[in-house]
């Protein structure tokens, strides 16, 4: 794929069932897969699978948790209130049988929201590039600088389809994505397994969670939970570009998308529907 200059930050938590769709969007679209019902959803832009040509998506993990915590927010603002709740899990299980995707629940499991770090943890390192896993694996003291540079495509899909694959595992086949051995099991069925990263020769699952139990892994994912704060993230989904903007939500992702080619319209601090520019709606 060619290089592509315009950057999408993609903020997520596997807690977060809207962060779900968005990352299932994201996975057919970076893996050129159709959902079955494609014709249909196309047109409903909180389902839309983008074209991502000249677009860049970078995955960023973070503990929603402590972005609550550090903006002062009540964990799981959306289940607070019962009715919101119920509404909630009833509305994303309708996207996700529209994607054909069936199985998700309907009204909220006792037991959500899992315990989700293992998950970030591992998302992030491998959000870090496969050269920061090996210099990891090696014993060898990783770069503190989180990761900016452009990955190549063959990581972005392993990326996509990793995130995915532990959203599936979490909401639709109800497993435990705290636990080592379901995480190991992920890691090894879409990281680790011959083809896209194979020439890197990554380490398997075991070894995997292992090292996402390492202070720079967990140092790193704590320092972009902060760097989300820091951009003025407040939920998740959440989408960030380069030059500031911030998009909260899953049907935003449309408009996150196509920032780049609007921004000089978006930036506007005054146009046509304002009274300083148009006398004749004074009175409005």
């Amino acid at each position: 794929m060619s290089s592509v200059p315009n950057i999408i930050n993609f903020w997520f938590e596997f807690a977060s069932p809207y962060s779900m769709i968005s990352a299932l969007r994201l996975f057919y679209a970076l893996t050129n897969k159709q959902a079955p019902n494609a014709a249909q959803i196309q047109n409903m832009p909180s389902c839309h699978v983008p074209e991502l040509e000249n677009i860049r998506i970078n995955y960023r993990p973070i503990f929603l948790g402590g972005v609550f915590k550090a903006i002062g927010q009540q964990p799981l603002p959306n289940v607070a209130v019962p009715i919101k709740g119920s509404y909630l899990f009833h509305d994303v299980q309708r996207s996700l049988n529209l994607f054909g995707c069936p199985g998700f629940p309907g009204t909220r499991p006792a037991l959500w929201p899992r315990n989700t770090t293992l998950a970030g943890r591992m998302a992030w390192m491998l959000s870090q590039g496969p050269e920061y896993i090996q210099i990891l694996d090696s014993g060898r003291k990783p770069p503190a600088v989180l990761q900016s540079r452009q990955m190549e495509w063959a990581h972005t899909k392993t990326m996509a389809e990793f995130v995915w694959r532990i959203y599936e595992c979490e909401f639709i086949a109800n497993e435990d994505i705290g636990s080592g051995e379901v995480m190991g099991r992920l890691w090894d069925a879409f990281v680790a397994r011959p083809g896209q990263l194979s020439e890197y020769q990554l380490p398997d699952g075991q070894r995997a969670v292992s090292l996402a139990s390492e202070d720079a892994v967990k140092e790193g994912f704590k320092a972009s939970t902060q760097m989300a704060v820091d951009l003025g993230v407040f939920g998740a989904p959440t989408f960030t570009t380069e030059d500031g903007d911030l998009y909260w939500g899953n049907d935003r992702m449309l408009e996150a998308l196509s920032h780049y080619r609007v921004s000089d319209k978006i930036g506007q601090n005054a146009g046509f529907c304002t009274r300083a520019n148009n006398g004749s709606n004074a009175n409005l």
